[in-house]
């Protein structure tokens, strides 16, 4: 990846929820609507406009069957993470597209022409599965999201738009 140029993350980090106690989920609910607060007092930020497009995107596959083939509502936990990813992105990062995939997970793509694009699905254990076309290159995996989201992840998102 020469000529690859890494630009710093500039969110605020929180600390990942590793508990499973009602308490410990009450307080990372908590911290989400904290963050997400902070998010709103910004004067320009991609993040809410991000946050809009996930709530959206909740909305229109709240239910079972949501496209007349059998796909699952919007997963909570998959919702949750997906929060959690839009306010750890970078503030310079482009406002992706969000939709809930058939299996009611939340996708993230960014696309920067036809060979060029770039996807991230936040799973319901805080996995992130993500796949990228640069051209004839290509980039898959998994990833977890912890206190931040993974270097991997945020460089080959700044990939599709610096080559």
């Amino acid at each position: 990846m020469s000529g690859l140029k890494v630009l710093e993350p500039t969110s605020i980090q929180f600390t990942r929820n590793l508990g499973v106690s009602d308490s410990s989920n009450e307080i990372w609910e908590d911290t989400e609507k904290i963050r997400a607060h902070f998010a709103e007092s910004v004067t320009f930020n991609p993040i809410l406009r991000i946050l809009e497009g996930l709530l959206k995107a909740r909305e229109d596959s709240s239910m079972d069957n949501w496209d007349s083939y059998g796909a699952k509502a919007t997963d909570t936990n998959s919702f949750r993470y997906a929060i959690h990813f839009a306010l750890s992105l970078p503030w310079d990062i482009p406002i992706p597209d969000i939709y809930i995939n058939p299996e009611g997970y939340v996708t993230y793509e960014w696309y920067e022409g036809k060979r060029n694009v770039y996807s991230v699905i936040t799973g319901n254990r805080g996995e992130l599965a993500y796949a990228g076309l640069y051209g004839s290159s290509k980039a898959y995996g998994t990833e977890y999201m912890y206190e931040e989201i993974p270097e991997t992840i945020i460089n080959n998102i700044y990939r599709l738009y610096l080559e």
